[in-house]
């Protein structure tokens, strides 16, 4: 009997190979590769289906880079949630009160209470939000708002949102308007100078620590919006109150004349003729100067319907514009006098001398008497234009 010779190699490898190519196998591997293109497709479809605006493109690459950064704090933004109150307005954007859910929700871990903050429909100010909670996130100290949150769309939509800490007492802008100057006399309850200077004391340590940090160039760290509006308290009660700087970002520049900031500049910033003039540690000690005069009137209005002429005007001036008011010690008017002093010769933050603002605060905490009492001061204009109505009548 004749044996059949074996066939080719070749034959064996396509009669193999064909082996493999039947309808199942490819019935199975275009449902998994349809499988993996619909999961990735539900995981990424809510950025997918928002378009980006064309004015976005050119931050790209620092979106990309800001949400490396950030990627500790970012959480989808079904675990933020928004109340219709608002609650105040920066130069970035508005904020809310609201709330974060925790990642995994059970009854032992509740929506934790929020300020939540939506920058304008504005690049700049969207890129601006972004880059005030960095800076944020790299800031840890008893007396500064922290960054509890950054929605993850913030990064793929026109408008970011951040979350930060709450503090139920409010702004101290507030306080001095429906504590103090909306009540009467006789329903107001009566502030002591030493509990004043425990606030002051309390702002002046966040800025110490500010001014010891230093930026991505290299350079000293600083706030740029030392305001009333900007300060937080934890109960509406100065005796036990803890206090906490909030809305860090840069400084505006000295041609906005439209913000209320513009009373609060120094005379480097306000009369310099470039457009976006450096934000420098000195200048943040006139901001502070001016903020203890608003504390020390319990909530005046530094320079109030003054125009911008007026308030350079006024930098000629011994008091700057600001007169003394009559229930303030000689010590603690000094210090006023001294931060809005020369920029070369302003006291500092972070110095380790005992000129330092801080130490100097914390002495007269120890010395000024128990008995002494702030007043509000009326605000005083020097408008006389008929449609202000001014009419140089003290206003509260």
């Amino acid at each position: 009997m004749e044996s059949t010779p074996p066939p080719p190699p070749s034959v064996l490898n396509d009669n193999c190979s064909a082996s493999y190519m039947t309808p199942y196998a490819t019935v199975i591997a275009m449902s998994g590769l349809y499988l993996i293109v619909i999961f990735f497709f539900c995981k990424k479809s809510k950025k997918m289906c928002i378009p980006m605006s064309d004015s976005m493109y050119p931050h790209q690459k620092r979106l990309k880079q800001l949400e490396r950064e950030l990627k500790n704090y970012l959480i989808d933004e079904e675990s933020i949630e928004v109340d219709d109150y608002q609650i105040g307005q920066t130069s970035d954007g508005f904020i809310f009160r609201g709330g974060v859910f925790p990642k995994t929700r059970n009854r032992f871990n509740a929506k934790v209470t929020t300020a939540v903050k939506i920058s304008f429909p504005i690049v700049g100010k969207s890129i601006s939000l972004l880059e005030d909670a960095l800076r944020l996130s790299k800031l840890d100290h008893p007396n500064l708002i922290r960054l509890l949150a950054v929605s993850q769309l913030s990064f793929s939509v026109f408008r970011p949102m951040i979350a930060l800490e709450w503090l139920p007492g409010g702004t101290l802008a507030d306080y001095f308007i429906y504590k103090i100057r909306e009540k009467e006399d006789s329903d107001r309850s009566p502030i002591q100078l030493k509990d004043m200077l425990s606030i002051l004391y309390q702002v002046s340590q966040a800025l110490k620590y500010i001014h010891s940090q230093l930026d991505e160039f290299g350079q000293e760290l600083t706030h740029g919006r030392i305001l009333t509006r900007n300060v937080l308290i934890t109960e509406p009660d100065l005796k036990k109150c803890e206090v906490k700087l909030g809305d860090f970002g840069e400084a505006p520049s000295g041609l906005e004349y439209t913000t209320p900031i513009v009373a609060y500049m120094p005379p480097e910033i306000l009369c310099c003729a470039e457009r976006i003039p450096p934000h420098r540690p000195e200048n943040d000690v006139w901001m502070f100067g001016v903020f203890i005069w608003e504390c020390l009137t319990l909530g005046a209005q530094p320079h109030f319907r003054k125009s911008v002429e007026d308030i350079k005007k006024s930098f000629r001036l011994p008091d700057r514009g600001l007169s003394c008011p009559p229930t303030c010690p000689l010590d603690v008017w000094t210090l006023v006098i001294d931060c809005l002093s020369d920029p070369h010769v302003r006291p500092r933050f972070a110095s380790t001398t005992n000129a330092s603002i801080t130490t100097r605060l914390s002495e007269l905490h120890h010395i000024v008497s128990p008995a002494l009492f702030l007043y509000p001061i009326p605000n005083q204009s020097v408008c006389t234009c008929i449609e202000h109505h001014c009419q140089s009548i003290p206003q509260y």
